[in-house]
């Protein structure tokens, strides 16, 4: 049987992008995510993606749902938890429901992700996990408390997962992108004068694409060395690390 990789947020921009790619190295893909219908459009684009509709914040069914990836498939290789939100508030303005749903999407999913998945592959021999951060965990950004509070965490939970296991095969690191181009982000990027806000805070002047990312959660789960572990890697234009070249007018 081919390598099994767990795809959650699968029918998302970023998700579908690295379920295509790992797809075409001949992966078997798990896909999962809330919406049936958006799930059965990717299965019915390739024979090896098997589709698993769940509520990621929902402990239950993510015990069901790694329960029947271990009874069907009896192994797993990997983990891609392609799963966030966006919620742009000040702190002041966030209730504190927004807040603590914005912790339950993003933070705690990616703990009971892992928490079901890693006992699979403790007993396949190992395997690759990543997670999804943002720069804005690194930087402080206006607006950005809780998703910034939430992908934070997740960094946190990466590096403690990474040592847990790291002597069981399995490696964890964390991708944080910028502002990228997706579902998600549409509202953020569907004027003009928003639009130009969100790319001129990156130092490269425009916002991501999901090929861009992809192309490194497709890498770290197929290619990366098996030396490596704990790490964050930005893909977010510069954003996180450098500041813009000030222009100056004529």
């Amino acid at each position: 049987m081919s390598n099994v990789v767990w795809i959650t947020g699968a029918s998302g921009g970023i998700g579908r992008n690295v379920l295509q790619k790992l797809s075409d190295q001949g992966w078997t893909i798990v896909a999962s995510g809330r919406d049936r219908d958006n799930l059965e459009q990717l299965s019915s684009e390739s024979g090896n993606i098997h589709i698993l509709p769940v509520d990621v914040t929902d402990h239950v069914a993510m015990k069901d749902a790694a329960d029947q990836i271990k009874s069907e498939f009896g192994r797993l290789d990997a983990l891609v938890h392609a799963v966030g939100s966006i919620l742009l508030r000040p702190l002041h303005a966030t209730s504190v429901e927004q807040f603590q749903d914005t912790i339950s999407m993003n933070l705690t999913s990616a703990f009971l992700a892992m928490k079901f998945s890693i006992p699979i592959m403790m007993k396949s021999g190992g395997g690759r996990i990543v997670l999804f951060s943002t720069a804005a965990a690194k930087i402080g950004l206006p607006n950005h408390t809780s998703i910034s509070s939430a992908k934070a965490g997740v960094e946190g939970l990466a590096r403690s997962a990474a040592a847990d296991y790291a002597k069981r095969g399995i490696r964890v690191n964390v991708v944080a992108p910028g502002l990228v181009e997706t579902p998600l982000s549409h509202h953020l990027l569907s004027n003009e004068n928003s639009r130009a806000i969100s790319e001129n805070m990156h130092p490269m002047g425009r916002v991501g694409q999901p090929q861009e990312v992809g192309s490194l959660v497709s890498w770290l789960i197929s290619e990366a060395p098996d030396w490596m572990t704990g790490t964050v890697m930005p893909v977010d234009g510069g954003l996180g690390n450098i500041r813009s070249q000030e222009s100056r007018k004529p």
